[in-house]
């Protein structure tokens, strides 16, 4: 009896021992479960709030081309506005919470972001940011350890990308019976080429930082020759998309479509598009800088005179819809796009600088010194431009 009295004693204490070691953990015990429920609420919070501020700045971004003035600034941070307060955070409409957006310019090998509506930099792109909040946000068991809110927020900049396809070139020969021939010296093209036939490279000092693609072979005949990768063979077939339907309809809107033949200036380019038809249906510009984005369509020939087209971060499409673009000259840089699905382009002359796409059902480019930049360009002058998230 002795022993099992000793026995009744010795759980009694332990089972004491273990209640005050259980009150002792109570408080931390609780404060961790506290630190994970209020943890898990902030996490979903965060995860909401950059739902809605990645919707917001992509519609902005979209905003930006509506009709009037390009970039359409005030459109595009209404139109985050609104889109951010259509989604839900903390289980409630984000109308109560804090939406900030700005619109500015994205610069692209920087990976940079400036809220102003000024740039002469023709590498910055229009984007618009959007940042979505929640100031003091009440917490259920935190208060515990002190903290009774917490602030939480989530920012997103989305900028305009290209139309893709073709024009995710900086060069691109769309034809299955012509070769695309590059023959010259001191060529930089940054970006990729593609033929849908033979890629042959002739010349000297020739360096394409992206990929030389053909659906048949690439061959290359010279000195100081750099390719960034080859692909001969491919068997994607690129077709090219038709915008004609959609830049007609544009300009008629806007009273600018012509019939015959036309000579424009650089200054007289807008972001409404001009639309030259009928027989010859063919554009002259002589060099001069333009000031807007927008797009140039003829239903013939396409001819460039002159130099100096480049003005901040415009940029012009000239768009032969049956026709040839020729480019004649010195010293001349253009932002923006020669496009001719249906005829060849031909580059004629030294120190050409094509900021943006050469794309046609054939390129055929002789000279000197001539350079593509694709990689630090956006496509903006061409309908069914994307946006992209950048941040």
């Amino acid at each position: 009896m002795a022993r099992s009295h000793h026995i009744i004693k010795s759980l009694q204490g332990q089972r004491g021992a273990t209640a005050i070691l259980f009150a002792l953990c109570l408080p931390v015990l609780v404060g961790f479960v506290a630190l994970a429920v209020d943890l898990a609420r902030l996490n979903l919070t965060k995860v909401e709030l950059q739902n809605a501020a990645d919707a917001a700045a992509l519609a902005g971004a979209r905003s930006l081309t509506d009709a009037g003035s390009y970039p359409n600034w005030s459109e595009a941070e209404a139109t985050a506005r609104s889109v951010a307060k259509q989604n839900y955070a903390n289980a409630a409409l984000i109308q109560d919470v804090n939406v900030s957006t700005d619109s500015g310019y994205w610069n692209i090998p920087n990976r940079s972001y400036s809220p102003s509506h000024v740039s002469t930099n023709t590498i910055d792109v229009p984007a618009v940011h959007a940042t979505v909040s929640i100031s003091g946000l009440n917490l259920f068991f935190a208060p515990i350890w002190g903290i009774a809110q917490s602030n939480v927020q989530a920012t997103a900049i989305a900028m305009i990308t290209g139309p893709g396809g073709p024009f995710d070139y900086a060069i691109f020969s769309g034809s299955t019976s012509n070769n695309l021939s590059i023959n010259g010296s001191s060529y930089n093209i940054k970006g990729s080429v593609h033929t849908n036939k033979n890629l042959n490279i002739n010349g000297s000092s020739i360096t394409i930082t992206g990929a030389a693609e053909a659906r048949g072979t690439v061959t290359t005949n010279g000195s100081n020759i750099h390719i960034g990768s080859t692909l001969p063979h491919d068997t994607r077939d690129i077709s090219m998309p038709d915008y004609s339907a959609s830049l007609a309809a544009a300009a008629a809107a806007a009273h600018q479509t012509y019939t015959g033949s036309k000579t424009i200036n650089g200054s007289s380019i807008t972001s409404n598009p001009i639309y030259v038809q009928g027989s010859p249906g063919t554009v002259t510009v002589n060099g001069s800088s333009f000031t807007a984005t927008g797009a140039v369509m003829a239903d013939g020939n396409i001819t460039v005179n002159g130099s100096g087209m480049a003005s901040g971060n415009s940029q012009v499409c000239f768009y032969s819809k049956n026709g040839n673009i020729y480019i004649n000259g010195s010293s001349y840089t253009l932002n923006g796009v020669l496009y001719a699905p249906n005829g060849s382009i031909y580059i004629n002359g030294s120190s050409i600088t094509i900021n943006g796409s050469v794309v046609g059902k054939q390129v055929n480019i002789n000279g000197s010194s001539f350079k593509v930049d694709r990689t630090d360009y956006p496509i903006t002058s061409l309908p069914e431009s994307h946006v992209q998230l950048v941040e």
